[in-house]
Protein backbone atom coordinates (compact mmCIF):
# COMPACT_ATOMS: atom_id res chain seq x y z
CA UNK A 1 0.00 0.00 0.00
CA UNK A 2 1.32 3.43 -0.91
CA UNK A 3 1.61 6.02 1.89
CA UNK A 4 -0.70 9.04 2.11
CA UNK A 5 0.55 12.56 2.68
CA UNK A 6 -0.45 14.17 5.95
CA UNK A 7 -3.22 16.77 5.96
CA UNK A 8 -0.60 19.49 6.38
CA UNK A 9 1.52 18.29 3.43
CA UNK A 10 -1.61 17.93 1.28
CA UNK A 11 -2.63 21.49 2.18
CA UNK A 12 0.83 22.78 1.22
CA UNK A 13 0.58 21.01 -2.14
CA UNK A 14 -2.94 22.23 -2.89
CA UNK A 15 -2.43 25.86 -1.89
CA UNK A 16 1.23 26.22 -2.81
CA UNK A 17 1.31 24.39 -6.13
CA UNK A 18 -1.98 23.12 -7.49
CA UNK A 19 -3.96 26.35 -7.05
CA UNK A 20 -1.29 28.50 -8.77
CA UNK A 21 -1.07 25.92 -11.58
CA UNK A 22 -4.83 26.03 -12.21
CA UNK A 23 -4.96 29.82 -11.90
CA UNK A 24 -2.42 30.18 -14.71
CA UNK A 25 -4.72 28.29 -17.06
CA UNK A 26 -4.81 24.61 -17.99
CA UNK A 27 -5.83 24.97 -21.65
CA UNK A 28 -4.56 28.46 -22.47
CA UNK A 29 -2.60 30.93 -20.40
CA UNK A 30 -4.12 33.60 -18.19
CA UNK A 31 -1.41 36.16 -18.70
CA UNK A 32 -1.94 38.11 -15.50
CA UNK A 33 -1.65 35.02 -13.30
CA UNK A 34 1.29 33.63 -15.27
CA UNK A 35 3.16 36.88 -14.57
CA UNK A 36 2.11 36.94 -10.90
CA UNK A 37 2.97 33.36 -10.01
CA UNK A 38 6.19 33.10 -11.98
CA UNK A 39 7.38 36.29 -10.30
CA UNK A 40 6.46 35.13 -6.78
CA UNK A 41 7.02 31.40 -7.05
CA UNK A 42 10.59 30.10 -7.58
CA UNK A 43 9.41 26.48 -7.89
CA UNK A 44 5.99 26.42 -9.61
CA UNK A 45 6.42 22.81 -10.69
CA UNK A 46 6.75 21.54 -7.10
CA UNK A 47 10.15 20.02 -7.89
CA UNK A 48 11.58 20.55 -4.40
CA UNK A 49 8.26 19.66 -2.76
CA UNK A 50 7.98 16.24 -4.41
CA UNK A 51 11.62 15.50 -3.66
CA UNK A 52 11.00 16.22 0.03
CA UNK A 53 7.85 14.09 0.05
CA UNK A 54 9.62 11.11 -1.51
CA UNK A 55 12.36 11.29 1.13
CA UNK A 56 9.90 11.89 3.98
CA UNK A 57 7.51 9.05 3.10
CA UNK A 58 10.09 6.70 1.57
CA UNK A 59 8.11 5.97 -1.58
CA UNK A 60 8.11 6.92 -5.27
CA UNK A 61 4.30 6.85 -5.27
CA UNK A 62 1.99 8.36 -2.66
CA UNK A 63 -1.57 9.50 -2.17
CA UNK A 64 -2.42 13.17 -1.72
CA UNK A 65 -5.81 14.70 -1.00
CA UNK A 66 -6.79 16.98 -3.89
CA UNK A 67 -10.10 18.62 -3.18
CA UNK A 68 -12.51 15.90 -2.07
CA UNK A 69 -10.60 13.01 -3.64
CA UNK A 70 -7.31 11.24 -3.05
CA UNK A 71 -4.99 11.27 -6.05
CA UNK A 72 -2.00 9.01 -6.60
CA UNK A 73 1.21 10.89 -7.41
CA UNK A 74 3.51 8.71 -9.54
CA UNK A 75 7.26 9.42 -9.46
CA UNK A 76 8.61 5.88 -9.85
CA UNK A 77 10.09 5.17 -13.30
CA UNK A 78 8.47 1.75 -13.79
CA UNK A 79 5.12 2.99 -12.50
CA UNK A 80 5.21 5.96 -14.90
CA UNK A 81 5.95 3.58 -17.76
CA UNK A 82 3.05 1.28 -16.83
CA UNK A 83 0.51 4.09 -16.48
CA UNK A 84 1.37 5.47 -19.92
CA UNK A 85 1.55 2.07 -21.59
CA UNK A 86 -1.93 1.18 -20.30
CA UNK A 87 -3.45 4.49 -21.39
CA UNK A 88 -6.16 5.19 -22.37
CA UNK A 89 -7.96 1.90 -21.64
CA UNK A 90 -6.86 1.36 -18.01
CA UNK A 91 -5.72 4.95 -17.38
CA UNK A 92 -7.95 7.40 -19.21
CA UNK A 93 -7.56 11.18 -19.28
CA UNK A 94 -8.49 12.76 -15.96
CA UNK A 95 -12.00 14.13 -15.45
CA UNK A 96 -10.76 17.74 -15.28
CA UNK A 97 -9.20 17.42 -18.74
CA UNK A 98 -12.18 15.54 -20.17
CA UNK A 99 -14.68 18.11 -18.94
CA UNK A 100 -12.53 20.99 -20.13
CA UNK A 101 -12.01 19.60 -23.61
CA UNK A 102 -15.71 18.90 -24.02
CA UNK A 103 -16.20 22.67 -24.20
CA UNK A 104 -14.38 22.89 -27.54
CA UNK A 105 -13.67 19.38 -28.86
CA UNK A 106 -15.76 16.69 -27.14
CA UNK A 107 -14.68 14.00 -29.62
CA UNK A 108 -10.94 14.66 -29.49
CA UNK A 109 -8.69 11.62 -29.65
CA UNK A 110 -6.93 12.63 -26.40
CA UNK A 111 -10.08 12.11 -24.31
CA UNK A 112 -11.42 9.10 -26.24
CA UNK A 113 -11.36 5.43 -25.28
CA UNK A 114 -12.04 2.04 -26.81
CA UNK A 115 -12.94 1.80 -30.48
CA UNK A 116 -13.47 5.56 -30.78
CA UNK A 117 -9.89 6.14 -29.58
CA UNK A 118 -8.45 3.54 -31.97
CA UNK A 119 -10.35 5.02 -34.91
CA UNK A 120 -9.36 8.61 -34.12
CA UNK A 121 -5.78 7.69 -33.29
CA UNK A 122 -5.43 5.91 -36.65
CA UNK A 123 -6.76 9.01 -38.42
CA UNK A 124 -4.43 11.41 -36.56
CA UNK A 125 -1.41 9.21 -37.18
CA UNK A 126 -2.24 9.04 -40.90
CA UNK A 127 -2.70 12.79 -41.41
CA UNK A 128 0.25 13.81 -39.22
CA UNK A 129 2.31 10.91 -40.61
CA UNK A 130 3.39 9.64 -37.23
CA UNK A 131 5.35 6.73 -38.70
CA UNK A 132 7.39 8.83 -41.13
CA UNK A 133 10.48 10.79 -40.12
CA UNK A 134 9.56 13.57 -42.56
CA UNK A 135 6.05 14.56 -43.61
CA UNK A 136 5.24 14.26 -47.31
CA UNK A 137 4.49 18.00 -47.38
CA UNK A 138 7.67 18.94 -45.52
CA UNK A 139 9.06 20.98 -48.42
CA UNK A 140 5.87 23.03 -48.61
CA UNK A 141 5.77 23.51 -44.83
CA UNK A 142 9.40 24.64 -44.84
CA UNK A 143 8.67 27.28 -47.48
CA UNK A 144 5.81 28.58 -45.31
CA UNK A 145 8.13 28.81 -42.31
CA UNK A 146 10.86 30.59 -44.27
CA UNK A 147 8.43 33.14 -45.74
CA UNK A 148 6.90 33.97 -42.37
CA UNK A 149 10.20 34.09 -40.49
CA UNK A 150 11.59 36.43 -43.14
CA UNK A 151 8.79 38.88 -42.30
CA UNK A 152 8.99 38.38 -38.53
CA UNK A 153 12.77 38.64 -38.19
CA UNK A 154 13.19 42.12 -39.70
CA UNK A 155 12.71 43.86 -36.35
CA UNK A 156 15.67 44.57 -34.08
CA UNK A 157 13.75 43.15 -31.10
CA UNK A 158 11.85 39.89 -30.95
CA UNK A 159 9.22 39.39 -28.21
CA UNK A 160 6.78 36.67 -27.23
CA UNK A 161 4.00 38.50 -29.07
CA UNK A 162 6.12 38.26 -32.23
CA UNK A 163 6.49 34.51 -31.70
CA UNK A 164 2.77 34.19 -31.05
CA UNK A 165 1.85 35.97 -34.29
CA UNK A 166 4.48 34.02 -36.22
CA UNK A 167 3.19 30.64 -35.08
CA UNK A 168 -0.44 31.67 -35.54
CA UNK A 169 0.22 32.44 -39.19
CA UNK A 170 2.36 29.36 -39.79
CA UNK A 171 -0.30 27.18 -38.19
CA UNK A 172 -3.15 28.57 -40.28
CA UNK A 173 -1.21 28.12 -43.51
CA UNK A 174 -0.05 24.58 -42.71
CA UNK A 175 -3.40 23.31 -41.45
CA UNK A 176 -5.75 25.12 -43.84
CA UNK A 177 -3.59 26.56 -46.62
CA UNK A 178 -2.69 30.05 -47.79
CA UNK A 179 -6.34 31.05 -47.99
CA UNK A 180 -6.40 31.12 -44.16
CA UNK A 181 -3.23 33.19 -43.75
CA UNK A 182 -5.02 36.33 -42.60
CA UNK A 183 -8.03 34.68 -40.95
CA UNK A 184 -7.25 35.70 -37.36
CA UNK A 185 -10.83 34.93 -36.34
CA UNK A 186 -10.54 31.14 -36.62
CA UNK A 187 -7.85 30.91 -33.93
CA UNK A 188 -9.48 33.76 -32.03
CA UNK A 189 -12.62 31.62 -31.65
CA UNK A 190 -10.52 28.66 -30.54
CA UNK A 191 -8.68 30.81 -27.98
CA UNK A 192 -11.99 31.99 -26.49
CA UNK A 193 -13.27 28.42 -26.16
CA UNK A 194 -10.03 27.29 -24.52
CA UNK A 195 -10.28 30.22 -22.09
CA UNK A 196 -13.78 29.03 -21.15
CA UNK A 197 -12.41 25.52 -20.63
CA UNK A 198 -10.01 26.93 -18.01
CA UNK A 199 -12.84 27.72 -15.60
CA UNK A 200 -14.07 25.23 -13.02
CA UNK A 201 -17.66 26.04 -14.04
CA UNK A 202 -17.75 25.37 -17.76
CA UNK A 203 -20.48 25.61 -20.38
CA UNK A 204 -21.47 22.26 -21.86
CA UNK A 205 -20.95 23.85 -25.26
CA UNK A 206 -19.35 27.22 -25.87
CA UNK A 207 -21.28 29.87 -27.80
CA UNK A 208 -18.20 30.05 -30.03
CA UNK A 209 -18.45 26.33 -30.84
CA UNK A 210 -20.72 26.54 -33.89
CA UNK A 211 -19.04 29.59 -35.49
CA UNK A 212 -15.62 27.96 -35.07
CA UNK A 213 -16.61 24.62 -36.60
CA UNK A 214 -18.48 26.35 -39.43
CA UNK A 215 -15.17 27.96 -40.38
CA UNK A 216 -13.31 24.64 -40.07
CA UNK A 217 -15.86 22.92 -42.34
CA UNK A 218 -15.48 25.62 -44.98
CA UNK A 219 -11.73 25.07 -45.03
CA UNK A 220 -12.19 21.29 -45.21
CA UNK A 221 -14.71 21.58 -48.04
CA UNK A 222 -12.31 23.74 -50.08
CA UNK A 223 -9.07 22.24 -48.83
CA UNK A 224 -5.94 23.63 -50.48
CA UNK A 225 -3.38 21.15 -51.85
CA UNK A 226 -0.41 20.34 -49.58
CA UNK A 227 -2.29 21.33 -46.40
CA UNK A 228 -3.26 19.08 -43.50
CA UNK A 229 -6.89 19.84 -44.34
CA UNK A 230 -6.34 18.38 -47.83
CA UNK A 231 -4.78 15.26 -46.36
CA UNK A 232 -7.66 14.97 -43.88
CA UNK A 233 -9.98 14.75 -46.88
CA UNK A 234 -7.95 11.91 -48.39
CA UNK A 235 -7.41 9.73 -45.31
CA UNK A 236 -10.25 7.22 -44.77
CA UNK A 237 -12.61 8.22 -41.95
CA UNK A 238 -15.72 6.77 -40.34
CA UNK A 239 -18.61 8.26 -38.41
CA UNK A 240 -16.59 7.65 -35.25
CA UNK A 241 -13.65 9.71 -36.52
CA UNK A 242 -15.32 13.14 -36.18
CA UNK A 243 -12.71 14.66 -38.52
CA UNK A 244 -13.37 18.31 -37.76
CA UNK A 245 -12.98 17.75 -34.01
CA UNK A 246 -9.46 16.36 -34.45
CA UNK A 247 -8.29 19.63 -35.99
CA UNK A 248 -8.35 21.91 -32.88
CA UNK A 249 -5.61 19.82 -31.29
CA UNK A 250 -3.40 20.30 -34.34
CA UNK A 251 -4.09 24.02 -34.18
CA UNK A 252 -3.24 24.73 -30.55
CA UNK A 253 -0.34 22.24 -30.44
CA UNK A 254 1.29 23.85 -33.48
CA UNK A 255 0.42 27.40 -32.49
CA UNK A 256 0.59 27.92 -28.73
CA UNK A 257 2.50 24.89 -27.46
CA UNK A 258 5.11 24.81 -30.21
CA UNK A 259 5.49 28.58 -30.17
CA UNK A 260 6.24 28.54 -26.44
CA UNK A 261 8.72 25.70 -26.76
CA UNK A 262 10.51 27.30 -29.71
CA UNK A 263 10.85 30.65 -27.91
CA UNK A 264 12.31 28.85 -24.90
CA UNK A 265 14.65 26.84 -27.13
CA UNK A 266 15.98 30.03 -28.73
CA UNK A 267 16.51 31.54 -25.28
CA UNK A 268 18.48 28.50 -24.11
CA UNK A 269 20.59 28.39 -27.28
CA UNK A 270 21.64 32.04 -27.29
CA UNK A 271 22.24 32.01 -23.52
CA UNK A 272 24.69 29.13 -24.02
CA UNK A 273 27.10 30.46 -26.63
CA UNK A 274 29.07 27.20 -26.81
CA UNK A 275 25.88 25.38 -27.81
CA UNK A 276 25.02 28.13 -30.27
CA UNK A 277 28.42 27.75 -31.93
CA UNK A 278 27.85 24.01 -32.31
CA UNK A 279 24.35 24.59 -33.70
CA UNK A 280 25.68 27.10 -36.24
CA UNK A 281 28.45 24.67 -37.18
CA UNK A 282 25.84 21.96 -37.73
CA UNK A 283 23.77 24.32 -39.88
CA UNK A 284 26.84 25.33 -41.92
CA UNK A 285 27.63 21.68 -42.60
CA UNK A 286 24.17 20.92 -43.92
CA UNK A 287 21.46 22.53 -46.00
CA UNK A 288 18.91 24.15 -43.67
CA UNK A 289 17.02 25.62 -46.64
CA UNK A 290 15.86 22.14 -47.73
CA UNK A 291 13.53 19.82 -45.86
CA UNK A 292 16.13 17.01 -45.84
CA UNK A 293 18.60 19.47 -44.36
CA UNK A 294 16.21 20.38 -41.55
CA UNK A 295 15.81 16.68 -40.82
CA UNK A 296 19.56 16.39 -40.42
CA UNK A 297 19.83 19.11 -37.74
CA UNK A 298 20.03 16.62 -34.88
CA UNK A 299 21.68 18.94 -32.37
CA UNK A 300 19.12 21.67 -33.05
CA UNK A 301 16.42 19.05 -32.50
CA UNK A 302 18.09 18.21 -29.19
CA UNK A 303 17.83 21.88 -28.21
CA UNK A 304 14.07 21.78 -28.83
CA UNK A 305 13.72 18.56 -26.84
CA UNK A 306 15.71 20.09 -23.98
CA UNK A 307 13.48 23.17 -23.90
CA UNK A 308 10.48 20.83 -23.65
CA UNK A 309 12.14 18.76 -20.93
CA UNK A 310 13.36 21.66 -18.82
CA UNK A 311 10.13 23.66 -19.07
CA UNK A 312 7.35 21.18 -19.93
CA UNK A 313 4.25 22.91 -21.27
CA UNK A 314 2.28 20.07 -19.66
CA UNK A 315 3.72 20.08 -16.12
CA UNK A 316 1.18 17.51 -14.89
CA UNK A 317 -0.25 14.52 -16.73
CA UNK A 318 -3.75 13.74 -15.42
CA UNK A 319 -5.04 10.17 -15.62
CA UNK A 320 -7.85 8.21 -13.94
CA UNK A 321 -8.16 4.45 -13.57
CA UNK A 322 -11.12 2.86 -15.34
CA UNK A 323 -10.58 -0.50 -13.59
CA UNK A 324 -8.50 -1.60 -10.60
CA UNK A 325 -4.78 -1.98 -11.28
CA UNK A 326 -1.59 -2.89 -9.45
CA UNK A 327 1.41 -0.54 -9.47
CA UNK A 328 4.68 -1.65 -7.90
CA UNK A 329 2.78 -4.36 -6.02
CA UNK A 330 0.21 -1.95 -4.55
CA UNK A 331 -3.48 -1.93 -5.43
CA UNK A 332 -4.91 1.14 -7.17
CA UNK A 333 -8.74 1.17 -7.07
CA UNK A 334 -10.91 2.00 -10.07
CA UNK A 335 -11.76 5.68 -10.61
CA UNK A 336 -8.59 6.81 -8.84
CA UNK A 337 -7.07 10.07 -10.11
CA UNK A 338 -3.41 9.65 -11.03
CA UNK A 339 -0.92 12.52 -11.35
CA UNK A 340 2.41 12.26 -13.19
CA UNK A 341 4.38 15.46 -12.47
CA UNK A 342 6.57 15.98 -15.54
CA UNK A 343 7.98 19.13 -13.98
CA UNK A 344 9.49 17.00 -11.20
CA UNK A 345 10.33 13.82 -13.12
CA UNK A 346 12.24 15.79 -15.76
CA UNK A 347 14.29 17.62 -13.12
CA UNK A 348 14.79 14.92 -10.48
CA UNK A 349 18.44 15.30 -9.45
CA UNK A 350 18.50 11.88 -7.77
CA UNK A 351 17.66 10.03 -10.99
CA UNK A 352 18.38 12.39 -13.89
CA UNK A 353 22.06 13.23 -14.44
CA UNK A 354 21.24 16.22 -16.67
CA UNK A 355 18.40 17.42 -14.43
CA UNK A 356 19.18 21.14 -14.20
CA UNK A 357 21.56 21.54 -17.13
CA UNK A 358 20.98 22.36 -20.78
CA UNK A 359 22.31 19.23 -22.53
CA UNK A 360 21.02 18.97 -26.12
CA UNK A 361 23.74 16.44 -26.95
CA UNK A 362 21.99 13.92 -24.65
CA UNK A 363 19.30 13.51 -27.29
CA UNK A 364 21.84 12.43 -29.91
CA UNK A 365 22.46 9.15 -28.08
CA UNK A 366 19.04 7.74 -28.91
CA UNK A 367 18.40 6.83 -25.27
CA UNK A 368 14.80 6.56 -24.08
CA UNK A 369 14.05 7.85 -20.59
CA UNK A 370 10.54 6.86 -19.40
CA UNK A 371 10.51 9.86 -17.06
CA UNK A 372 10.69 12.33 -19.98
CA UNK A 373 7.14 12.75 -21.27
CA UNK A 374 6.96 16.26 -22.70
CA UNK A 375 5.53 14.73 -25.89
CA UNK A 376 3.49 12.14 -24.04
CA UNK A 377 4.37 8.48 -23.80
CA UNK A 378 3.09 4.98 -24.34
CA UNK A 379 0.21 4.49 -26.74
CA UNK A 380 -0.80 8.14 -26.40
CA UNK A 381 2.54 9.61 -27.43
CA UNK A 382 2.02 12.73 -29.55
CA UNK A 383 0.96 11.64 -33.04
CA UNK A 384 2.46 14.81 -34.50
CA UNK A 385 5.81 14.70 -32.70
CA UNK A 386 7.96 14.38 -35.85
CA UNK A 387 6.08 17.18 -37.59
CA UNK A 388 6.24 19.47 -34.57
CA UNK A 389 9.97 18.92 -34.10
CA UNK A 390 10.52 19.54 -37.81
CA UNK A 391 8.64 22.84 -37.65
CA UNK A 392 10.45 24.00 -34.50
CA UNK A 393 13.83 23.21 -36.10
CA UNK A 394 12.77 24.95 -39.30
CA UNK A 395 11.80 28.14 -37.42
CA UNK A 396 14.99 28.17 -35.34
CA UNK A 397 17.19 27.49 -38.37
CA UNK A 398 15.49 30.29 -40.31
CA UNK A 399 15.91 32.72 -37.42
CA UNK A 400 19.53 31.82 -36.70
CA UNK A 401 20.55 31.91 -40.35
CA UNK A 402 19.30 35.50 -40.68
CA UNK A 403 20.35 37.17 -37.43
CA UNK A 404 22.21 36.74 -34.18
CA UNK A 405 20.17 37.07 -31.02
CA UNK A 406 20.93 38.12 -27.47
CA UNK A 407 18.51 37.18 -24.70
CA UNK A 408 17.53 40.43 -22.98
CA UNK A 409 15.12 38.85 -20.49
CA UNK A 410 14.37 36.72 -18.53
CA UNK A 411 17.97 36.03 -17.60
CA UNK A 412 19.53 32.61 -18.17
CA UNK A 413 23.13 31.96 -17.16
CA UNK A 414 25.21 28.98 -18.34
CA UNK A 415 27.14 29.26 -15.06
CA UNK A 416 24.07 28.45 -12.96
CA UNK A 417 21.51 25.60 -12.87
CA UNK A 418 18.56 26.17 -15.19
CA UNK A 419 15.68 27.70 -13.16
CA UNK A 420 12.47 25.72 -12.74
CA UNK A 421 10.47 28.25 -14.75
CA UNK A 422 11.06 30.57 -17.69
CA UNK A 423 8.38 33.19 -18.26
CA UNK A 424 8.06 33.10 -22.04
CA UNK A 425 5.57 35.99 -21.91
CA UNK A 426 8.42 38.32 -20.86
CA UNK A 427 10.91 36.97 -23.40
CA UNK A 428 12.82 39.63 -25.32
CA UNK A 429 15.60 39.04 -27.84
CA UNK A 430 17.83 41.69 -29.36
CA UNK A 431 18.73 40.97 -32.97
CA UNK A 432 21.86 41.99 -34.83
CA UNK A 433 23.14 41.28 -38.34
CA UNK A 434 25.36 38.21 -38.54
CA UNK A 435 28.00 40.07 -40.56
CA UNK A 436 28.37 42.87 -38.00
CA UNK A 437 28.64 40.37 -35.17
CA UNK A 438 31.30 38.36 -37.00
CA UNK A 439 33.30 41.52 -37.80
CA UNK A 440 33.20 42.54 -34.13
CA UNK A 441 34.48 39.12 -33.07
CA UNK A 442 37.30 39.36 -35.62
CA UNK A 443 38.36 42.80 -34.36
CA UNK A 444 38.32 41.58 -30.76
CA UNK A 445 40.60 38.68 -31.67
CA UNK A 446 42.99 41.06 -33.51
CA UNK A 447 43.21 43.44 -30.51
CA UNK A 448 43.82 40.55 -28.14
Amino acid sequence: MFPALSSYDALVYNLGYLVPYVMQGIFTERRLWVHVWLRLHPDPGAVRFFGRMRRKYGSGCFWVRVGLRSSLVVLDRDAVRRVLELSPDTYQSGSFKREGMRVFMPKAVTISRGEAWRDRRRFNEAVLEFHRSRHRYAARFLSVVQEEVELASRASLLSWDDFDRLFETITRRIVFGDVARDDTEVLGLLRRMMAQANWLIRPRRSRYFDPFYARVRRYLDAAEPCSLAALARQVPATELTAVEQQIPHWLFAMWQTLGINTARALALIVAHRDVEREVRREMAGGCPTASEGIDGLALLGGCVQEAMRLFPTTPLLFRETTVPDVLEGAAVPARSPVLIPNSFNHRDRERVAIADAFCPAWWLSGEREPLFNHLGGGAQVCAGRSLLLFLAKAVLAALLSRRRYTLVRPALSPARPIPYAFNYLRARFEASPIEADENRDTLQRIHR
